[in-house]
């Protein structure tokens, strides 16, 4: 039986032994495989980074309308014959929307070697006449999208730009835009003065209407019925307020300071006598 005991406590020191010395080497062991895992990695990595397979060979657009693809392809032509792993797509979209027409920019890394880019440009709205800068070319936001040789005839034209009261000038402009595009009458012909929120006013070559600040379909709806009429009283340079409930109150002899130098016809000198009407 004595030896039997002295046999077990042998293997028993003999398992000591071992667990002993594999806690010992244990963190050897972990620090070994995450060494070796790390250097596959790199190696991989490196190989990756510098295979041929994944160099780009091509940028392809979408969205664009204004801007020139063959120019902006040119413009991001270091690309090219870089490895796709390399390129920094927030830079990218950083340098696109630096471009005052691009809204939003969009850049995916198609696998192996192209470049997809999806722009959303803006879209100009409206012309603002400025004496001091010249004219500027606004988008829906009134983001500036050009300056003078950039410009485009058919939009309206807003003056004494005002950030208040900008969105109801351009939702006015959208309605009249809409009424003068069914008559084939050039969206030019009128001119929308921001200067006052409270009162949008559009100048005509017959003369102004006071469009108040809300309610402007209804308010240019009740101008279009009446416009006839007035043209058969020979009633120009006329001023319209429709800012009263149910009714236009319609004065002749009106003469804007200054019009000239919109882009309207110079107005004729006012009357001495103003002639009234209610509608």
């Amino acid at each position: 039986m004595k030896a039997i005991a002295i046999q077990r406590n042998k293997k028993r020191k003999v398992r000591l032994s071992w667990a002993r010395l594999i806690g010992w080497l244990r963190p050897t062991l972990w620090a070994a495989l995450l060494g070796g895992s790390l250097f596959v990695l790199y190696v991989g990595g490196q190989r990756l980074t510098t295979a041929p397979l994944f160099q780009v060979r091509e940028i392809r657009w979408a969205g664009l309308h204004h801007l020139n693809e063959t120019e902006m392809t040119a413009r991001f032509r270091p690309i090219v014959g870089r490895n796709i792993f390399r390129v920094d797509i927030a830079q990218i979209q950083g340098e696109l929307q630096s471009n005052s027409w691009v809204k939003q920019a969009i850049v995916r890394k198609d696998f192996p070697d192209r470049l997809s880019i999806v722009v959303t440009e803006r879209v100009p709205a409206v012309v603002e006449v400025e004496s001091a800068q010249g004219p500027l070319l606004r988008d829906e936001e009134g983001e500036i999208l050009g300056q003078n040789g950039d410009l485009q005839e058919r939009l309206p034209r807003i003056v004494h730009y005002n950030p208040a009261s900008y969105p109801k000038g351009l939702q006015l402009a959208s309605l009249l835009s809409r009424t003068l595009d069914k008559e084939r009458t050039d969206p030019p012909a009128f001119l929308i003065d921001l200067a006052d929120p409270e009162d949008m006013i559009v100048y005509f070559p017959e003369g102004v209407l006071h469009f108040g600040e809300e309610g402007f379909a209804e308010r240019w709806q009740r101008f279009l019925e009446i416009r006839d009429d007035l043209d058969r009283r020979g009633m120009a340079d006329r001023e319209v307020d429709l800012r009263f409930r149910q009714k236009v109150i319609v004065k002749g002899g009106f003469m804007p300071q200054g019009a000239g130098q919109f882009g309207i016809r110079t107005w004729p000198g006012a009357k001495e006598s103003r002639r009234g009407a209610q509608f």
